[in-house]
């Protein structure tokens, strides 16, 4: 263990407990201890890096950050990687997502909020608000100046694994990868979480072998690829776990801290 430099984790599902909470004085204890022994704590995230600065309020300053899916790195206060998206293509993208009939809501995701458009249902509405911040109603899409990174979809429960497949068979240019039993992500082609955590490893001169990381869903299966060491939690997708090198506790039993905790005492 005394070779790892980095250490990257997923949020929902493996970080977090499923209400979205954490130990706040755990981590206030562990940061300096991994510090101490030369290990960065990266979170590895789909959620916005607005979103991810108000989970981690008072913390951000001694974390990396892999946001948007890999779409936008952030290591002491400096942008290492971003990949966004060009308005004429998410909007050739949501003209697609349109037509979908199982399409239960669909959002854009940029630097300094999220974008649904009014025709959003209020259920939608108040799903996304526990995942990122600043989320607002548009007449039109062509309308947002912002920076946007990823598309965030939802289908029926039922239609969600088929969707992904039929997307990423029908997309050109983007990938659309699940992150929830109903939620699924698009991003850039060739863009995940690997890529801004390779991004981030080469600005610090770490090996792939020098990270450990920690992951449940199929958004973090190229970060887990990636890594020198691959750490499922119990409700990872068996896509997941067939790929960690060990399985550990369920993210409700605050699995992955227990085990930082137990590389560094």
């Amino acid at each position: 263990m005394s070779n790892i430099k980095l250490i990257a984790t997923d949020m929902d599902g493996t970080f977090l407990k499923e209400d979205g909470s954490y130990d706040k004085n755990r981590l206030s204890r562990l940061l300096p201890k991994l510090k101490e022994q030369g290990i960065l704590f990266t979170v590895a995230s789909g959620r916005a890096m607005i979103a991810l600065e108000k989970v981690f309020s008072g913390f951000e300053h001694d974390l990396a950050f892999v946001a948007e899916n890999g779409s936008f790195v952030l290591h002491d206060n400096q942008v290492l990687f971003e990949a966004k998206m060009e308005k004429n293509f998410y909007l050739k993208l949501t003209g697609l997502l349109d037509d979908l009939p199982d399409l239960t809501g669909y959002m854009l995701s940029g630097c300094q909020g999220a974008y649904a458009l009014e025709t959003a249902s209020a259920d939608y509405i108040d799903f996304v608000k526990d995942y990122y911040e600043n989320v607002q109603r548009v007449t039109d899409l062509a309308d947002i100046d912002d920076d946007i990174f990823k598309i965030t979809v939802n289908f029926k429960e039922e239609t969600i694994h088929e969707r992904e497949a039929w997307l990423n068979q029908h997309l050109d240019g983007a990938t659309a990868m699940t992150t929830g039993f109903q939620s699924l992500d698009i991003v850039l082609a060739n863009v995940d979480k690997s890529t801004g955590l390779a991004a981030m490893c080469q600005k610090l001169d770490i090996n792939p072998d020098q990270v450990l990381a920690f992951g449940d869903n199929m958004n973090d299966y190229q970060m887990l690829k990636f890594a020198g060491q691959a750490i499922a939690t119990d409700n990872a997708r068996q896509e997941v776990k067939a790929i960690a090198d060990q399985v550990i506790g369920h993210c409700n039993d605050e699995a992955v801290i227990s085990y930082m905790e137990g590389l560094v005492e």
